[in-house]
């Protein structure tokens, strides 16, 4: 079988993206049996630590544009997870707030991530607390 290393790369381990994506996956598969997307739970973890929080400021945390998150937050609302509401002062703003349904949907999606980390103990922690700055990076990475 032939080697599919370069000839100058050193066997390091896993590269950051393959962790995000094993991460990934394994995030997808406890979600599924809750009906929700990573993004979705990204966006209902969020609102769970930020309870009245503004749609452009959840769009900036999680890295994503208005259009997307925009997209993601209709679906919630009709799952009657999360409410919306719109600034009487500006109607361009946009205010988020889970409901009682979805502050005990963020729970136990928070539970779950708990069993992804406990199922991951093997992933190394160097770079792992720094995900956050990762849509950033690819964004400036694209410019």
């Amino acid at each position: 079988m032939r080697d599919a290393r370069h000839k100058d790369q050193k066997e390091t381990g896993p590269t950051l993206l393959e962790l995000l994506l094993r991460l990934e996956g394994d995030f997808r598969q406890r979600l599924e049996p809750i009906g929700v997307t990573p993004l979705q739970a990204g966006v209902l973890l969020f609102l769970d630590r930020h309870a009245d929080a503004k749609l452009t400021d959840a769009a900036t945390a999680l890295g994503v544009r208005l259009p997307t998150l925009s997209v993601v937050v209709k679906a919630l609302v009709r799952k009657r997870w999360m409410t919306k509401r719109y600034s009487v002062k500006d109607r361009r703003a946009v205010w988020l707030q889970l409901s009682r349904r979805g502050q005990v949907l963020a729970q136990r999606i928070e539970d779950q991530v708990r069993q992804v980390r406990a199922t991951n103990e093997d992933l190394p922690t160097t770079g792992l607390t720094q995900l956050h700055c990762i849509p950033a990076q690819l964004k400036e990475a694209s410019s």
